[in-house]
């Protein structure tokens, strides 16, 4: 079964791609060496205009971010927040990492964004509350499993990557 996560947020967020580093080949896709196009790690042609143009990452860490897209359609009984975005998230330390940034950057003071990961279908299912976390950014605190523990204050975001699993029916509380 396929792995759902939902970000939900008190206000619209910008949508796309986050945290990854795409290069695009400006010049057309018939004109690159196969040789070069090896040697990258993902690679994806594209065409505008008529021409086609690759786009490229030339590494897994340019591949690994995150992407956020509204779900209008969709209402999560687990959540306090009215706008619900599907999140794509692979379970790695940049993903995460681009996660958390993001939520850095879109929380004001006393605002949250609740994230929700589940098993496509199973929405409404009761949530594991033994998997419920909290972090608190300003206070530095990551709660997790009953236990608490201190977030790192010379690099917070780094420091939250090394701590975060995504777990089957958990909900996350990101604060500031």
């Amino acid at each position: 079964m396929t792995v759902k996560h939902y970000l939900v947020a008190n206000k619209r967020l910008k949508q796309g791609k986050y945290g990854s580093k795409p290069l695009w080949i400006r010049f057309p896709a018939e004109e690159i060496d196969d040789n070069e196009l090896r040697k990258v790690y993902f690679r994806q042609m594209h065409e505008w205009k008529g021409q086609k143009y690759w786009l490229i990452y030339k590494t897994k860490d340019d591949y690994l971010g995150i992407a956020i897209e509204r779900r209008k359609d969709l209402i999560l009984s687990h959540v306090t927040n009215k706008f619900v975005y599907e999140l794509d998230c692979p379970d790695e330390r940049l993903a995460y990492e681009a996660l958390f940034r993001f939520a850095e950057e879109q929380l004001w003071f006393g605002e949250k964004i609740e994230l929700y990961t589940c098993y496509d279908g199973e929405e409404d299912a009761a949530r594991l509350t033994s998997c419920d976390t909290v972090i608190h950014l300003d206070a530095g605190l990551y709660i997790s499993g009953g236990a608490s523990f201190p977030i790192s204050k010379e690099d917070q975001i780094a420091d939250l990557a090394r701590k975060f699993r995504w777990c089957d029916r958990q909900y996350v509380e990101i604060q500031r």
